[in-house]
């Protein structure tokens, strides 16, 4: 189960983050990403079932010791997400994933709260390095994502989200960070 690691005061009202599986987690973050896509650049069912079908496999697998899934409730209600999968212990690093706040909280801080908590925790378990995978046409997310330190290493022609998108493969170096090679 879950444990809660913080709460982030917005202008809509508290949300709690919390740290874990919670029943229910697996089909709205399914559901956040099939609502949320469909309106961005008209995906459909198959990117929704993508979407549902990888967190299923996530949380199958999760390891607390080496993975983590962050929620953002508002009450009962999973208004944002975030996830970092550490166990494969890729060459590229960790990987963020599942990573979605609710459009109704959207502007409030609460994306930029669950990055930056998904990136101490790898910054605390010693990964030097961070990727994602994103879509182009995104802006406010990339804009974030860069603010954070991300730079795109690779754009990908894909196909799979029921509209045709360019997919940008996004890096951030944490060891250079102890190096002082982040710019603040």
């Amino acid at each position: 189960m879950s444990a809660e690691i913080g709460a982030k005061r917005t202008a809509g009202g508290d949300v709690a983050i919390r740290c874990g599986y919670e029943p229910g987690v697996v089909g709205r973050v399914g559901e956040l990403h099939g609502r949320y896509y469909a309106k961005a650049w008209g995906a459909g069912a198959p990117f929704e079932i993508l979407a549902t079908r990888d967190m299923c496999a996530f949380i199958e697998g999760y390891d607390p010791a080496c993975d983590l899934m962050l929620g953002a409730y508002a009450g009962d209600r999973l208004v944002g997400s975030v996830a970092i999968l550490g166990r494969l212990r890729q060459p590229d690093g960790a990987q963020l994933r599942f990573f979605i706040v609710d459009p109704d909280w959207h502007g409030r801080g609460l994306g930029k709260a669950l990055l930056d908590r998904a990136l101490a925790w790898c910054r605390e378990r010693g990964f030097g390095r961070v990727f994602l995978w994103t879509v182009d046409g995104l802006p406010a997310s990339r804009r974030l994502y860069e603010k954070a330190g991300f730079r795109i290493v690779a754009r990908v022609p894909d196909a799979r989200y029921t509209v045709p998108r360019e997919s940008l493969k996004m890096v951030l170096e944490l060891s250079a960070e102890f190096l002082g090679g982040r710019a603040s």
